[in-house]
């Protein structure tokens, strides 16, 4: 599919520069096909169902596809925040335990450890150097307490990304501790190494360019088949009617054992096309096309007299640049004015690129940039 091909599946970009999926990504028209499919199988009630187990194994295997994972590590729930928070209520907490997080964290990835320390769990916030966090930021922080390290791919703050993450998840494992990670802000556009990683959350309506309700979650091999859900239902457990099923259940291999109810197959359906898309350009070839985008971005952004909040290590770079600003909503404004689509609040500015933008959209950015200056 070349670039005409693939910015017709988002006919919205011919209206607008759309610099805005760290906030919400554009729905291919093949997505909002495959949600399409899903009335249609639904209008037909049980009889649908045999479409919805198949879409649902479907979607699940190309959601592992993008992950690099077995099919059986991940599953889809209705979002990374319900996968974070089930993970907060499996973990045998005692008093004095240990959360390491940090202030790069988007709120869901901060309230359900926060929540802990009604049970007595201390929860340590790393400050950002400079949008810039370091392996030793965090092995300096492990205690015999730590149980656990959760931490963003991508900041959804400054688009910092953490290339250590293998490391990181090897320094955690030494500890006694394991390592989650959101990958809300990365996974779809930037290579993402699994190894090390216990855990792994993801929303799929940003950079899957999926539907809301939607939440894909990884298990890594230590917790892939003793991991013990907080919370159970019937879609959690195989085989169902048995003898003994007042008395005991046994639950699905894998990362099957996470849900607990029936999915949002609707997004499911959308969620496939979507990932489908990016599998047939790769991931790593996206990283290296956008890279130069993503690099003047940040270097026009710099020129016009912004602070740049993105790191200027490009190790440390996705899809991401955010930049001071004294009036964020006021900019944001300008912009729509000019025809360009970006998200601005809490004292900034941040613009996104993926793989359906181009030079022309940057450009439209460029031009509006004087016009935000106070």
């Amino acid at each position: 599919m070349n670039e005409g091909e693939l910015r017709a599946q988002f006919p919205y970009l011919s209206e607008v520069a759309y610099l805005d999926t760290a906030a919400e990504g554009l729905l291919p028209l093949v997505g909002q096909q495959g949600a399409a499919g899903y009335t249609k199988s639904k209008a037909r009630g049980s009889s649908g169902r045999p479409d919805f187990y198949a879409t649902e194994k479907r979607a699940t295997e190309t959601a592992a596809a993008l992950l690099g994972a077995p099919a059986d590590s991940v599953a889809v729930m209705s979002s990374a925040s319900e996968g974070l928070n089930l993970l907060a209520h499996s973990i045998d907490w005692r008093e004095g335990d240990e959360v390491i997080i940090t202030d790069l964290e988007f709120p869901s990835n901060v309230y359900p450890w926060l929540k802990l320390q009604k049970q007595g769990v201390k929860v340590i916030v790393i400050e950002a150097n400079g949008g810039v966090l370091t392996l030793e930021d965090f092995k300096s922080r492990f205690t015999p307490r730590t149980r656990l390290v959760s931490v963003s791919f991508v900041s959804f703050k400054t688009g910092t990304r953490l290339p250590y993450l293998p490391e990181l998840g090897a320094a955690a494992a030494k500890a006694g501790a394991l390592l989650s990670v959101d990958a809300t802000q990365g996974l779809g556009r930037a290579v993402l190494p699994l190894e090390g990683i216990d855990y792994l959350v993801s929303s799929s309506y940003k950079w899957m360019m999926g539907l809301h309700g939607a939440g894909v979650v990884y298990l890594g091999p230590r917790l892939r088949d003793s991991f013990e859900p907080g919370i159970t239902g019937w879609y959690a457990v195989t085989p169902l009617f048995t003898p003994y099923r007042f008395e005991r259940f046994d639950y699905k291999p894998g990362a099957a054992r996470l849900l607990a109810g029936m999915p949002n197959y609707a997004a499911l359906y959308a969620l496939e096309q979507g990932i489908k898309l990016l599998l047939e350009r790769g991931v790593a070839r996206i990283e290296d096309e956008f890279r130069p985008l993503v690099r003047e971005l940040r270097k026009r952004i710099e020129r016009a007299g912004f602070e740049v909040l993105t790191p200027a290590d490009e190790a440390c770079w996705a899809g991401i640049v955010s930049f001071s600003h004294p009036e964020p909503l006021a900019a944001k404004q300008a912009l729509e004015r000019a025809g360009v689509i970006v998200w601005a609040g809490d004292n900034r500015v941040r613009a996104a690129v993926h793989f359906y933008n181009n030079e022309g959209d940057l450009k439209r950015l460029f031009d509006a940039l004087p016009a935000l200056k106070t």
